[in-house]
């Protein structure tokens, strides 16, 4: 009979577990190796572990001679929502349609970006079901499945610490009337497990082995490191009461200390008790297992057995399973190993609660792998393809060469008339280039007769211009006076040129991209000749300026200062932009 042997690791918050199993396909399964090793004494939330990971991973195979590459891996509770959830009874795709809408409610992410399952607990009534959901950020899962591909092993299952408890305990323990109480007490979190005859539900705390090692160094003002080795040697649950204080007065301070966070804990775990109870329909616990890193501390079945007045032990997942590795070096672990021997399940029969976070690149992975075949073919079809077409463009061209040098001398010919011809487009363009210029240099030579033509239509007999100053954009560059009609150009750090008269045709020439965009024009007004008995001007001036705003010339008419008009004459000015700049 064919031996099946596959690995499975459990990553935690500060530890490393994997082991190997093998099966002979009739369901059962035997342990033949494991190891274990810690990440890290006080990982920080943000640090990246995965080099960590990976480091490790690749040292516990090779050091305890791993033969297995297919893995079962299950993450720590702490990084994944758990949710338990009562849902109409209806059929399997609409079942999942709704978790999938309370997945995008409850997750405090995009739905897109996380990996979630769900599994059908049971039914309390014909109409309604109890569902567990369970998701985790996809990058999260990604890290760790890259973690262990790079350590050479290949994921098939993910799934989530507390849940491969539970199929270990039910795999290891006769079901019981009542309720079950599985207490996990690892480094950062410690997992409550309730248990029912078709029901189940969890809860993390966040008190657990890191908490008792962070009050110590404190206490003791040393190291975490330091804490954490002095909790190991000599740590123990401080009995309380009317025991006597152990020798010497460190130890006592030490027990205390781990009894005070341990008070907490047991707090904690009655309110959650109550909240079962309350909002879970659930009943109270008639049995404590232990299990965790953390549930090993001495003296800790005394603790809860005195706080919870219930049955206590501890939690032992290798009951129905045979073992081919050194007992001793197995009960220093046995208490932590739920979760290897609820992996090790998922392989070999069916559980009684199964999600799966397989990350999406192990998915399209698996599809690839199954599409390859079809590729083959599909690869072959196409090669006889582009062989046949070979061969027939390699018979075509044997008939046809003939004929493709025939047409050969022809194209030489048309390419010479096609320089020829190119040539002659070249001159057109360049006459065509020349002459724009020259209509461009004519159009400007007249504009300005047009321009004044069309200013003195509009000129009344009481307004005289006197001076006509072009500016570029506000900046003024010359001044057209009515008595020399030529223009002065002002134009900063260029040299004067000299001007000539409007009348001749051309205009003063002014520095390289000079632009005419507007005038500023001051006007001469004669009011009645009488000055006493004065006219308002204001009339006559606003006529002008509408007429002025008619001209096809400018776009735009701004007035400016008006002098006093009690006199005989007075003067006031407007800026008038143009249509369309000329150069200067």
């Amino acid at each position: 009979m064919a031996i099946n042997r596959f690995l499975t690791l459990d990553i935690g918050a500060s530890t490393l577990k994997l082991a190997e199993f093998i099966s002979t396909g009739s369901g059962n399964m035997t342990l033949v190796n494991f190891t274990h090793a810690r990440l890290a004494l006080n990982p920080s939330p943000d640090e990246n572990q995965n080099p960590n990971i990976v480091a490790t991973l690749k040292r516990l195979i090779s050091e305890k001679g791993f033969k297995a590459r297919r893995a079962v891996i299950s993450v720590s509770g702490q990084t994944v929502l758990t949710r338990f959830m009562k849902l109409p009874s209806t059929e399997e795709s609409k079942l999942r349609q709704m978790v999938r809408y309370e997945a995008a409610q409850n997750v405090p992410f995009p739905i897109e970006e996380v990996v979630w399952d769900f599994h059908v607990l049971g039914s309390r009534t014909e109409t309604d079901l109890e569902v567990v959901m369970v998701a985790m950020k996809s990058e999260i899962i990604e890290g760790l499945n890259q973690c262990v591909e790079e350590a050479g092993l290949d994921v098939e299952v993910v799934d989530v610490s507390q849940l491969a408890i539970y199929n270990a305990l039910l795999f290891n323990y006769e079901p019981e009337q009542g309720c079950t109480l599985l207490l996990d007490i690892g480094a950062r979190t410690t997992n409550l497990i309730f248990v029912e005859p078709k029901k189940l539900f969890t809860r993390s705390i966040p008190i657990a082995g890191n908490s008792i090692t962070q009050s110590i160094a404190q206490e003791f003002e040393i190291s975490f490191d330091e804490a954490e080795d002095l909790k190991v040697k000599q740590g123990f649950v401080g009995l309380g009461g009317a025991y006597e204080e152990p020798e010497p007065e460190s130890a006592a301070r030490l027990s205390k200390i781990i009894r005070n966070i341990m008070t907490r804990l047991h707090a904690d775990i009655a309110r959650s008790i109550n909240f079962y109870k309350a909002q879970q329909g659930g009943t109270a616990p008639k049995r404590l297992l232990l299990s965790g890193g953390t549930a090993i501390i001495p003296y800790a079945d005394h603790f809860f057995k005195e706080k919870m007045e219930i049955d206590i032990e501890y939690f032992n997942p290798f009951k129905n399973i045979p073992i081919q590795v050194p007992h001793k070096e197995l009960e220093k672990v046995v208490h932590s190993m739920g979760e290897m021997v609820g992996l090790a399940l998922r392989v070999v029969t069916e559980c009684p609660l199964e999600v799966n976070l397989v990350p999406n690149s192990i998915i399209k992975h698996r599809q690839f792998q199954k599409k390859i075949p079809w590729f083959a073919g599909a690869m072959g079809c196409v090669l006889c393809i582009v062989l046949s077409w070979w061969l027939y463009y390699w018979r075509i061209t044997n008939m046809h060469s003939d004929h493709l040098a025939e047409i050969t001398q022809e194209v030489d010919g048309l390419t010479a008339i096609k320089k020829n011809l190119k040539k002659a487009r070249d001159l057109k363009e360049a006459a065509a280039a020349q002459s724009e210029q020259i209509q461009q240099v004519v159009e400007l030579r007249y504009f300005w007769l047009k321009f004044l033509d069309e200013l003195n239509s509009r000129m009344t007999a009481a307004i005289w211009i006197t001076e006509f100053r072009p500016r570029d954009n506000g900046a003024s560059i010359g001044i057209f006076t009515s008595s020399a009609l030529v223009a002065a150009p002002v134009v900063t750090g260029a040299k004067k040129p000299a001007g000539k008269p409007l009348g001749g045709g051309a205009v003063a020439k002014a520095a390289p991209k000079t632009l005419i965009t507007e005038f500023e024009v001051h006007c001469l007004c004669l009011t009645n000749p009488d000055p006493l008995n004065p006219t308002d001007p204001q009339p006559l001036i606003r006529k002008f300026l509408e007429d002025m705003k008619k001209s096809p010339y400018f776009s735009e008419i701004k007035e400016g200062n008006l002098s006093d008009p009690s006199g005989w004459t007075f003067t006031f000015s407007f800026t008038a932009k143009l249509k369309n700049p000329i150069p200067y």
